[in-house]
């Protein structure tokens, strides 16, 4: 409908802003970690946990951030879900904690999804970190690293994240 037309326009000029700015990147061992993932293919955030404790990051400074369906109906304990109405029908986030989380500054950021909706792209290009991490299968503006593992295969996914953080921090 017209509010849909009008929400694209908005994420279309956001998204060539995004992809435009320049930001900082950071030479350090990350302390803060947020994880953006699809929470409709994700019930369980314990993984999320695990590999907190593989990156020795602090379980308090995990964020996580999960896409889904419809947030209202949705809930997934530990996680901040957000869905297709987090943008105003005139552009813009419609909730002010959302904007507090996209303005946070972050260390590290992984964006586990397999594939990027509007919502997940805006969210992974807007976040403020120092240091991305994605899929090789994902638009190369929304991260520094690609790690090029099946979705499926977490442990060796965070394996090879742990890994390349060593060799960069050093």
């Amino acid at each position: 409908m017209i509010f849909d037309v009008l929400k694209k326009r908005w994420l279309r000029k956001e998204f060539h802003k995004l992809e435009n700015s320049c930001r900082e990147r950071k030479q350090h061992w990350p302390k803060t970690l947020v994880i953006v993932f699809d929470a409709n293919q994700i019930s369980d955030i314990q993984i999320f946990k695990k590999w907190a404790v593989t990156l020795q990051i602090p379980v308090e400074n995990l964020t996580l951030l999960g896409f889904t369906k419809d947030a209202n109906n949705d809930n997934l304990e530990g996680a901040v879900l957000f869905d297709k109405n987090l943008i105003k029908w005139s552009g813009g986030i419609s909730s002010v904690d959302f904007k507090k989380i996209l303005s946070a500054s972050y260390d590290l950021q992984i964006n586990h999804f397999e594939s990027p909706s509007l919502m997940t792209r805006y969210v992974s290009l807007k976040l403020n970190s120092g240091f991305k991490v994605g899929y090789a299968f994902h638009e190369e503006c929304s991260y520094d690293l690609a790690v090029n593992v099946p979705l499926t295969n977490q442990e060796l996914f965070i394996s090879e994240i742990a890994k390349y953080l060593k060799i960069l921090n050093n």
